[in-house]
């Protein structure tokens, strides 16, 4: 089996989770996959380059649970496409090459900055204001967490690791302020100890509903405010967070990658939760990649509710690059003599297309790359061009789970699952129901499909859309609205 040059630019470059690669006019520009969202989908267009716009809209969105300032955004915004002339999409008429590496890194210095002020205005205010203190910290926290996310893509990703020490520590002050400041604990599970933190509920008696909330890919804990904390809090919830496999401390500190048994994750931190006084039903909801994640969670353990916000079964159907995920697919279980000719293959047609990718799809390899692969993760760091992207690519195949939806029955406990329209990488961007040749890409319908043995009353199906602000991938700019509907649902088995 032969793959070309010209098989690869077709088709090769990583699907992000919370954020769009650009599209395709020319062959090098093919290489970054699917092209951004239709833009009757897109309600805010802060940057012309889909890939910024994406993510600065969560942070924008942010502003409902106090981790953003629309102001101070917007002021960030503005140097920004000031002193990168706000480049567009290679999908754009006339086609354009991206942002480069240079104003990847005017984004990430931005926000470092703004992030900084943030936190010498917290510290201003001093511990006296609590409440200033709290906020202003949360800002600071979710500013730089801004440059986290993009720093790969810059000119010093090497300073990854460093943004997100940042990041956390600015948190952990915020929330060490709350009404009942966090609570820190850890677990030991198959994958080493994982840190946790428990917010308890500020109203309510005796033993409260208790939601763990599972980050996906590249969401901070500051981020996961917008997600189910806040709103969770105001309702008299307590909130449990933590730091899994393939996400912040153990991904950027200990290098350690996604586990696709995230049963094995939940389980021992289920487990600790309900031995306390304060807890009672407790439910699971799992964000972006931990949408689809969490699947494994649901139907292994006795979880009271569970909700996929959005729903999702296959990660290698996130690939853009699906003639050599193909590849890897028919030929991972060869002999090895014939495997490793496949291997050459791939990798040596990968490390011939990478100088002509535009950098907007060499960032989005590394930044989905490093959740599979330590190997990805340092040669990111290092601005290396991957040397093993057929392992990579193999490394995603664990994670399919459509037996997982399956497995659910009558005695199975109730479960939601979430869709928006317009998301380019869970449902390919379709406002319209799936056919029976695209059903499978929309991962979200078909999730639900697969459940025919969970009783109509135990089973939720939620599309959110534009009417109601929420399309795009976890409706960055609709949390409310989001967690407003979870919640609703949630009060009917956990309160």
């Amino acid at each position: 089996m032969e793959l070309t040059r010209r098989g690869l630019l077709a088709g090769a470059g990583a699907v992000g989770l919370s954020a769009a690669l650009t599209g395709a006019r020319t062959p090098a520009a093919q290489a970054a996959g699917p092209a951004p969202a239709d833009p009757d989908y897109v309600l805010l267009r802060l940057f012309n380059s889909s890939v910024f716009n994406g993510q600065i809209s969560f942070c924008l969105g942010g502003a409902s649970s106090y981790t953003a300032e629309v102001g101070e955004v917007m002021y960030a915004v503005n140097r920004i496409n000031a002193k990168t002339g706000n480049p567009g999409d290679p999908s754009m008429d006339p086609p354009s090459m991206g942002p480069s590496a240079q104003d990847f890194e005017v984004l990430v210095q931005e926000f470092v900055d703004l992030g900084d002020r943030l936190e010498r205005a917290a510290e201003s205010a001093g511990k006296r204001h609590r409440v200033t203190y709290r906020q202003r910290m949360m800002r600071a926290s979710s500013y730089v967490a801004q440059s986290l996310f993009f720093v790969l893509g810059g000119t010093e990703p090497d300073n990854e690791a460093e943004y997100f020490r940042i990041c956390q520590d600015r948190w952990l002050k915020a929330a060490r302020m709350m009404d009942r400041p966090v609570e820190t604990f850890a677990v030991s599970t198959t994958y080493g100890e994982v840190s946790c933190y428990f917010l308890p509920a500020t109203s309510g008696l005796g033993p409260r509903p208790t939601l763990i909330i599972s980050s996906g890919s590249d969401g901070q804990l500051v981020e996961c405010m917008a997600f189910g904390v806040t709103a969770g809090l105001e309702r008299g919830y307590n909130i449990v967070l933590f730091e899994g496999p393939g996400q912040m401390a153990l991904l950027f500190e200990e290098e350690m990658p996604f586990t696709p048994h995230w049963d094995q994750v939940i389980g021992p931190i289920l487990e600790r939760v309900r031995r306390r006084n304060d807890v009672g039903r407790v439910g699971l909801v799992g964000v972006s990649f931990g949408g689809m994640l969490c699947a494994r969670a649901y139907r292994k353990l006795n979880l009271d509710a569970t909700v996929l916000l959005p729903a999702a079964w296959n990660a290698t159907l996130l690939w853009g690059d699906q003639r050599s995920m193909d590849i890897v697919k028919q030929t991972h279980r060869l002999p090895a003599t014939e495997k490793a000719k496949a291997v050459a293959g791939v990798n040596e047609d990968f490390e011939q297309a990478w100088a002509s990718m535009p950098r907007t799809a060499q960032f989005e390899i590394y930044k989905r790359g490093e959740i599979y692969s330590r190997r990805v993760l340092r040669e990111a760091r290092a601005g290396r061009v991957p040397s093993q992207y057929y392992g990579l690519l193999e490394a995603m195949l664990p994670f399919v789970f459509d037996r997982d939806y399956r497995g659910a029955g009558a005695f199975s406990n109730p479960l939601m699952l979430t869709r928006n329209d317009g998301d380019i990488f869970f449902n390919g961007g379709s406002g319209e129901p799936p056919t029976p040749t695209t059903g499978k890409y929309d991962q979200p319908r078909y999730s639900f499909d697969l459940l025919r043995g969970l009783p109509d009353r135990k089973k939720k199906f939620v599309n959110f859309t534009l009417r109601q602000g929420a399309t795009l991938h976890d409706q960055p700019l609709a949390p409310q609205f989001a967690t407003e509907v979870m919640f609703d649902w949630l009060d009917t088995f956990l309160a």
